[in-house]
């Protein structure tokens, strides 16, 4: 655990700033009445039980308090008081009256019924039971008990229609979203919404920080964001003050991780007599008198570690009928379970709100993060670690006896250990997220809202590559420093215009606003090499002494964004609903001619259990019923900036020479064919869903199909080189098509006092096609050692895995002979290769869809149990009916070179075993066995046990000694067990990188997620 001075003084700032809000915030809770009156009483639920932690105010002053451990309360209140409000989670608020009793004791009633709780929708909120679009909800206890440093692993599993992949298992690595399958074949990630901020990435957060997520799945929900909108938006709130409930929480958490190191691969003495069959058929044998089979080094073993993680959490919490506050602060600090790596975050989070008088109220909610993250090379199919971990001979020690670097005798690749210990790559994160807005109240329920928002990043990297030999294939003999810095500044200014109002049976619920945003983004990367030696203080630009070697790049670019918004929520007789939304957006990243896009949704709900007809049943078992129907455009502007102009570049490498004596010129080259009319892509969906509620608020149902069709969507289309350009105009030619089902549930009950449960799940069907591609080809991506994994086609899902089909292994003479015509190198114990155009002639044109990233289904489930103090949280996710490319296997099972196998190969064929899985061993393979195939496709499929949690509360009775409302402590477990049938180190695989959205599903040697077990306590003053 490392913080720069740099990151001292940005602490110690911050740290500084919010304890100065805190003061002066606090300071509105020491002016006391001059005029009281002593009020007290009790709070029960409906069987006689006291009520702890009741919230007690005097409605329009700022007096308030909680029940203590025997529900008991007093409150001294001013004379002109005339109401108390009594609230408590879970139980139906309660209003009474101030009389001339000053005893006054109250019994809620438990609110079984969730129908109307609030939802957040894009700028404002509207009761559950009231929605017309489709929007998946995610409560602040299901994302606090996992230990995860990106919140959004933390919905893995838990909403409908939400797919989440980690793209590595490295300690703050990247996570893709995809809502409702992938509409594109470039970002396709979702739009955040943090307390109203749009950003592009959540990682700065906390999880103990989030009261709700909201996520927005349909185009009559996302609408209201307009071109941001395409890949769905995902809404998170994040906790503010209690009125009258002045709190400290302090959070913590310990825990171990590790990893998976048995994959099946050969030992020593297996390499090497395998090694010894394959010199029998080598035209030059290896020599394996340099290899010794005793050492059978295990190197994913040797690359990983057990790895140790820790969270610390404090949080500051209250308010009156003025003024709410809520700071947190938080650490975290995750060890990799690949040996250096590691992250390291600091958070703040500040959100207050103060009522100016009757008709203004002023609020900010910001976060400020720093991060530090270790890291090793991945993304890589030749020199990663994971990679090289995988494919290295058992019989390379990690060092020989001497001391020095083991290294293979046959093959340049490396020593995966070595290469971590000359890894020194690092970067840094600073992220201020942050708004201040007033809110208006113009009228009886018509409010404007002003707000300015920033999103400040800044990005450091730093590299260092070391002087060293292990090998000669391995080794550096002259050091660099790599520097890097990026910038980018967001900022956003918004006014939107509210209303709520009620005329007898119609309700109205709408908005309009205006809203402008800029973003400008800058960055510089150097290097230069030969510093005096390899020590951390000489790791600097300027300690590096070969002026020639030094090398450095720059760009920026700017973008601005300006919309307008609206949206009308009507309701007739609690019966039905409707809701319009149209939102124009305007984007820099458009040329004049189609800057703008507009984009409509209309939705309609019909709440049948409100019709008398249906009430005179008598249906006691159906509580709610609605039903809903909806559709809209959204749009999408995920392209590179400029791509309406023809772009030119002057980089270094278009300099020539001309003339005698040579003269160097700088030449200026063009990059990129502009085109004028490029437009937006757009997103077009239509869906219909039934809403339930049954056996009075303990069953809920939901249901609903979507069909969600991408149009214009944007690739570039290839042109003739002879035109002069690297690369063609970006287009809007294609047309990918999703839809599916969705069906969630969730039980929730009582058994006695003393005993709750809760039973839920989720499954979602995913159809993903592409429709067009406009006149361009196919589009391959997944690039591994051999060639490309995926070929993105039309009638075939996006990024699907492309290959020959094989048909097994050439065994008998009949096969022999038909497959020479078309393999004509082939021979017995060879794998037979499909003619899938029946022209007798075995060429790229026989390859075809052998696989796809993209699952049948996913689904999760949960279940919960609370027994007085103890209380149980299980819950599973799972995906099926997808595909891995395996990637791996171009190593592992091939039967001709010197890498490590899977034990699989050893099952090979022979005059012996004619029935082998595996091809005859071959060390002059004419027949290309190894070329891509559907061997390299395995079963995805998987379910994990994602999260279990066993907690402990101590009672009241014993802790308030101490003065602790609640004190608790757990212990858990993350990716406890997994069942599936995938031979790699872990089934969840996502992008190569997070940027390389065409290789889905491909596994060039995976970080894998780690199984993780935590112990914490919660406390509460």
């Amino acid at each position: 655990m490392k913080i720069t001075n740099k990151r001292k003084s940005i602490t110690e700032l911050t740290a500084r700033v919010l304890v100065l809000f805190l003061f002066c915030f606090l300071g509105i809770h020491a002016f006391a009445q001059s005029k009281a009156i002593s009020l007290s009483g009790t709070v029960t639920d409906q069987k006689g039980q006291a009520l702890i932690g009741v919230n007690v105010v005097a409605t329009g002053t700022s007096s308030g308090t909680i029940t203590d451990t025997d529900g008991k309360w007093s409150l001294s209140v001013p004379t002109t008081a005339t109401e108390l409000k009594f609230s408590y989670i879970g139980y139906t608020d309660k209003a009474i009256s101030i009389g001339s009793s000053r005893v006054i004791n109250v019994q809620l009633t438990e609110s079984t019924e969730q129908i109307d709780e609030i939802v957040v929708i894009g700028y404002g909120s509207v009761r559950k039971s009231d929605l017309t679009g489709a929007v998946s909800s995610v409560k602040a206890d299901a994302i606090a008990r996992q230990p995860v440093a990106n919140v959004a692993q933390a919905l893995q599993g838990l909403a409908t229609g939400v797919s989440v992949t980690s793209n590595s298992g490295s300690p703050g690595g990247s996570v893709s979203i995809r809502i409702r399958g992938i509409g594109t074949i470039n970002d396709a990630n979702p739009l955040y919404v943090v307390d109203g901020m749009p950003t592009s990435n959540v990682s700065f957060l906390n999880g103990n920080d989030i009261q709700n997520i909201e996520v927005l799945k349909d185009a009559s929900a996302t609408a209201i964001y307009g071109s941001r909108g395409a890949n769905g938006v995902i809404l998170i709130t994040t906790k503010h003050g209690v009125i009258g409930k002045d709190q400290i929480e302090f959070s913590s958490y310990w825990g171990t991780q590790q990893i998976n190191t048995d994959l099946g691969l050969l030992n020593g003495q297996q390499w090497y007599d395998i090694q010894t069959e394959i010199n029998k058929t080598r035209a030059t044998p290896i020599n394996l008198a340099n290899a010794d089979p005793s050492i059978s080094t295990n190197w994913l073993k040797e690359v990983s570690q057990k790895a140790f993680m820790q969270n610390y959490g404090l949080s500051f919490s209250g308010g009156d009928e003025k003024s709410t506050y809520n700071l947190s602060l938080n650490y975290l600090y995750q060890d990799g379970t690949i040996k250096k790596t590691n992250y390291e975050r600091i958070n703040s989070r500040f959100n207050f709100e103060r009522k100016v008088n009757k008709a203004i109220s002023v609020g900010t909610n910001f976060n400020i993060a720093t991060s530090d993250r270790d890291k090793i090379l991945e993304g890589s199919n030749t020199v990663g670690i994971m990679n090289s971990a995988i494919k290295l001979e058992p019989v390379v020690p990690v060092k020989n006896a001497d001391g020095t670097w083991g290294y293979s005798k046959y093959i340049d690749y490396p020593n995966p250990v070595a290469a971590i210990e000359y890894t020194n790559s690092n970067e840094k994160n600073l992220n201020f997220v942050g708004n201040l807005y007033a809110k208006v109240n113009l009228a009886k329920g018509l409010v404007f809202k002003t707000l300015l928002g920033i999103n400040f990043n800044r990005y450091d990297s730093y590299d260092f590559d070391p002087t060293y030999f292990v090998s000669n294939a391995q080794q550096n003999t002259i050091n660099r420093v790599y520097r890097g810095y990026e910038k980018t500044d967001n900022i956003m200014t918004e006014n939107t215009l509210n209303y709520n109002g009620n005329f007898g049976k119609h309700s109205i619920n709408a908005v309009i606003g205006y809203t402008a945003e800029q973003t400008r983004y800058e960055d510089i990367y150097a290097t230069k090499q030969n510093t005096p030696n390899n020590t951390a203080e000489m790791q600097y630009l300027s300690a590096a002494q070969l002026a020639s070697s030094a090398t450095a790049t720059g760009t920026a670019y700017e973008s601005a964004l300006l919309s307008y918004l609206g949206r009308v929520n009507y309701s007739y007789d609690d019966r039905y609903l409707a809701t319009t939304t149209f939102r124009t957006d305007g984007s820099s990243r458009f040329g004049k001619s189609n800057r703008y896009g507009y984009f409509p949704s209309f939705a309609l709900a019909w709440k049948f259990t409100n019709e008398s007809f249906v009430k005179n049943l008598g249906l006691d078992w159906l509580d709610s019923g609605k039903v809903r129907l909806g559709w809209g455009q959204v749009g999408n502007q995920n392209i590179d900036n400029y791509m309406f102009q023809n772009l030119l570049t002057s980089s270094a490498q278009y300099a020539y020479l001309y003339g005698i004596p040579e003269t160097l010129y700088q030449g200026i080259v063009a990059v990129a064919m502009g085109n004028a009319d490029v437009k937006w892509e757009t997103t077009e969906s239509t869906n219909i869903g039934i809403d339930l509620s049954l056996l009075r608020g303990r069953l809920n149902f939901s249901g609903e199909y979507y069909n969600k069709t991408t149009k214009d969507m944007l690739l570039i289309e290839p042109i003739p080189y002879f035109l002069g350009f690297e690369t063609g105009p970006m287009t809007n030619v294609g047309s990918v098509q999703n839809k599916g089902w969705e069906f969630s549930f969730e039980w929730r009950d009582k058994i006695g006092k003393n005993f709750g449960y809760n039973i839920g799940g989720n499954i979602t069907t995913i159809k993903n096609e592409v429709l067009s591609l406009g006149t361009g080809k196919a589009i391959s991506g997944g690039a591994i050692r051999n060639g490309n994994a995926t070929y993105t086609s039309v009638g075939n899902p996006i990024g699907s895995f492309w290959g020959y089909k094989t048909d097994g292994l050439i065994n008998t003479a009949e096969e022999y002979a038909d497959v020479r015509t078309r393999q004509p190198k082939a021979d017995y114990g060879d794998v037979i290769f499909v003619n899938n155009n029946k022209d007798e002639v075995l060429s790229d044109l026989d390859k075809t869809v052998i696989g796809s990233p993209i699952p049948d289904f996913i689904y999760g489930f949960n279940l919960g149990a609370e027994y007085k103090g103890i209380d149980c949280s299980i819950s599973f996710e799972g995906s099926y009916g997808n595909e891995i490319f395996n990637a791996m296997r171009y190593f592992t099972y091939s039967l001709a070179d010197v890498t490590n196998k899977s034990v699989d190969v050893l099952d090979y064929y022979s005059a012996t075993n004619t029935d082998g899985t595996m091809p005859r061993l071959n060390g002059n393979d004419q027949n290309d066995n190894n070329r891509i195939s559907d061997r390299y496709i395995e079963d995805g499929s998987y379910l994990r046990l994602k999260n279990l949690q066993i907690g402990y509360t101590l009672p009241v009775s014993l802790t308030k000694k101490f003065y602790v409302t609640k004190f608790r402590f757990f212990v858990s477990g993350q990716n406890l067990m997994t069942f599936t049938k995938y031979s790699g180190a872990d089934p969840e695989v996502g992008q190569i990188s997070s940027t390389n959205y065409l290789s889905r599903g491909v596994d060039i040697g995976t970080y894998p997620q780690a199984k993780t077990i935590t112990g914490g306590i919660n406390i509460t003053f």
